[in-house]
């Protein structure tokens, strides 16, 4: 019988259903497993974190988080359970992509996958080292939804972008650089006889100011719609999201149809994919223009399931054949499916 342990949020949390805060039936996927003949063990992140339970050489299933505080806790507590001998599922690289466009990018980089050529900043004072194609779509790290993501035609429109996104400045901060700039006198520092104040105040300034880290991926032109596709283990769940009137963006549109004409290169498409990230889940969000296929956007685990409770069908793979399948599994069951089917020997 194998091992699982399983880690979950703040009381048995595990992300999500309907809303981010709203956890599925942690028990249910336990039992399923369960059925499916593991032996599973539930803990939270801090009892690993202080040492109230041991793992080691272990399978660990753990969930997402988008609390910012707990989501660095579990990287901590992942980073460290993976330098025990543990296998974490999802892999350290795809948590570091959870919120985390920019990773995402390196990631997708990495393994070469999704046909588009991103860049990724941590300030818009590296924007000189590169050749900008405008349009361009400006993303910040995280948000859902199309949050945080707009298309720019121009540098100035960018500029404007990140200015928006860029935390400002507190008043106590602002009171601090008039301070520094013109009431400190003739200050001096024996240990540092070059010290001078007003380049001080500009260092300050410059190293206090908040700035934000964002993403700059290229435009496909012409799209009418997305597609979603979430694959868990062997079943392919996909829909169509029309974009938003006078806009580019498909993503919470809440535009969705599930007549797909032709779903086959996007299944196959997403395969590829499924195939290279290796994880028992996938969302993805692809764009069809012509003969190329893009992925947007993809996260492991924590997402929208809408796509899965409203299709009135999955498509599933047989004898290199794509047939639709309507059996009714919760949530639940189809993550317990997905994480068994992961983790059966290859053939």
């Amino acid at each position: 019988m194998q091992q699982i342990y399983l880690l979950t949020g703040y009381d048995r949390f595990w992300g999500q259903t309907r809303k981010p805060w709203v956890s599925i039936d942690t028990e249910r996927m336990v039992s399923t497993l369960k059925e499916l003949g593991h032996e599973v063990f539930v803990h939270s992140f801090e009892e690993v974190v202080n040492h109230r339970v041991r793992i080691a050489d272990s399978i660990v299933f753990y969930t997402f988080s988008q609390r910012d505080n707990l989501r660095a806790y579990i990287r901590d507590a992942i980073h460290y359970l993976g330098l025990c001998g543990n296998t974490v599922i999802p892999s350290y690289e795809l948590l570091l992509c959870h919120e985390n466009k920019g990773y995402q990018e390196l990631y997708r980089r990495r393994l070469g996958f999704g046909n588009l050529d991103s860049l990724y900043f941590s300030s818009k004072r590296e924007l000189g080292f590169h050749e900008i194609e405008y349009p361009a779509v400006f993303k910040t790290l995280t948000g859902s939804n199309a949050k945080g993501v707009r298309l720019v035609h121009n540098r100035a429109e960018l500029d404007q972008a990140i200015a928006e996104s860029e935390p400002q400045a507190s008043l106590a901060q602002r009171l601090d650089f008039l301070r520094r700039r013109y009431f400190r006198g003739k200050k001096t520092f024996i240990d540092f006889p070059s010290f001078d104040p007003v380049t001080d105040y500009r260092q300050y300034q410059d190293y206090i100011l908040p700035e934000c880290r964002f993403v700059l991926q290229p435009f496909i032109p012409g799209l009418d719609c997305d597609y979603r596709v979430l694959v868990l283990g062997e079943r392919f769940f996909i829909s169509r999201r029309l974009t938003r009137r006078n806009d580019f963006r498909a993503s919470g549109s809440h535009k969705i149809l599930f007549d797909i004409t032709d779903p086959e290169p996007i299944l196959d498409f997403a395969t590829e994919i499924y195939d290279k990230v290796k994880n028992p889940t996938l969302a993805m969000d692809i764009g069809v223009a012509g003969d190329s296929l893009y992925v947007f956007e993809f996260q492991a685990q924590h997402t929208g399931i809408s796509t899965i409770l409203r299709a009135p069908h999955y498509y599933f793979r047989q004898n290199s054949n794509w047939q639709r399948g309507a059996d009714k599994l919760s949530y639940e069951e189809l993550i317990a499916h997905a994480l068994y089917r992961h983790l059966m020997p290859s053939s």
